[in-house]
């Protein structure tokens, strides 16, 4: 994909909710675009309550609890328009859960969102294992680029 075109326009609804983190959350999703050299027209994040996440992973994928994360692709490449549910509650709970800071697992879990509007898939453990992999060598390649 082509690098010329201009960065992605990012939308950030529900900020509110997220709490306090310790970096720019705009920012950093640019640094994985760029770091992947992708080209997208719209990134509309938006943050949900627990209640909220399990109901669209209910209607998506027919499991009635609140998620991470529920990424939609809604076009085709060159350039790439989606939608990113994240559930603050749940990322929290995770990065507990992980022995983790809460801003160290949302930057995981917006790579691993953005891995999936490229066609990264999880759903079966060959394929977990690749996007697992991928998501932690952009994570580490991007904490490495701020020490720099």
């Amino acid at each position: 994909m082509t690098s010329n075109l201009p960065p992605p326009q990012l939308v950030i609804n529900h900020q509110d909710i997220l709490g306090t983190i310790n970096f720019n959350l705009s920012l950093y999703v640019h640094r994985i675009c760029h770091y992947l050299d992708l080209s997208f027209d719209h990134i509309e994040i938006t943050f949900l309550m627990p209640s909220d996440s399990a109901q669209m992973n209910q209607q998506y994928f027919d499991n009635p609890v609140p998620t991470d994360t529920i990424t939609l692709r809604l076009s085709e490449a060159p350039l790439i328009t989606g939608d990113i549910y994240l559930c603050p509650d749940v990322i929290h709970n995770n990065a507990k859960d992980y022995q983790s800071s809460t801003d160290k697992e949302l930057k995981i879990v917006l790579i691993h969102s953005i891995l999936h509007l490229i066609d990264y898939t999880d759903d079966t453990p060959e394929s977990a294992k690749v996007m697992a992999e991928k998501q932690h060598e952009i994570y580490r390649q991007l904490q490495l680029n701020e020490k720099t």
